[in-house]
């Protein structure tokens, strides 16, 4: 990290999607980290010294937030959307335009910092398999194309989620979400928690160790596993 000396700055988006506010919890838990500073369009509704939340709109411009990326240690970039619930075009503008806006305006302000990006299982930055498939993967080459010195994305598969936030969609939560929680259940190695992934992007995102990585589901689940 940029700043050895002190407690850590923290860049976050997405913090209040299912894996985010996770990541959020633990941040402000963590010792390390002196200031959190989480760019949305909806105010946490938390109350804590460390946090900064500042709203904003145009997430495909993030020129105007120049002094407030400066001196960032460590990014946390868990801004998504499911791709079922919006068009192809707004999905790609989504998962690359705005990861290509964070990390534009980021490598200006603070081109030391760490990035650790949520991606999913199943990301093909070959360019192949579906559509999901190749736009995930084409996030991933656009932050392997930039100069961060480390950066670190994670691929889980199934999240189970454990708080109030579920995934949109009243067939997945009816069917879909019941019937996994079950398999879970009895077998938990298919799939983490959304506590579990948080943890793990936070233990390893602050900690900084590592050289670049893309982290597996089990290699997720390694770095929270006991002992």
């Amino acid at each position: 990290m940029q700043n050895n000396a002190g407690p850590a700055k923290v860049l976050l988006t997405g913090a209040s999607g299912m894996v985010g506010r996770h990541v959020l919890d633990h941040l402000l838990a963590h010792p390390d980290v002196g200031e959190i500073v989480s760019i949305g369009r909806r105010q946490s509704g938390l109350n804590n010294d460390k946090l900064r939340e500042i709203l904003h709109e145009d997430f495909l411009d993030l020129s105007p937030l120049a002094s407030d990326l400066a001196g960032v240690d460590v990014c946390f970039h868990c801004l998504g959307v499911y791709q079922s619930q919006v068009s192809k075009k707004v999905y790609v503008e989504i998962t690359c335009g705005y990861q290509e806006a964070l990390t534009d305006a980021l490598s200006a302000a603070s081109p030391a910092a760490v990035f650790v990006l949520f991606g999913a299982k199943g990301a093909k930055p070959n360019g192949k398999g579906m559509p999901f498939a190749r736009v995930k993967g084409r996030a991933e080459n656009m932050l392997q194309a930039t100069g961060f010195p480390r950066k670190y994305i994670f691929r889980p598969g199934y999240i189970h989620p454990t708080g109030t936030r579920k995934p949109p969609g009243a067939i997945y939560r009816a069917i879909f979400l019941p019937i996994m929680a079950k398999k879970f259940a009895r077998k938990p190695a298919i799939g983490i928690t959304d506590r579990d992934l948080a943890k793990a992007m936070v233990t390893v995102g602050l900690a900084a160790t590592e050289e670049s990585k893309i982290f597996s589901h089990q290699m997720i689940r390694d770095v929270v596993a006991p002992g």
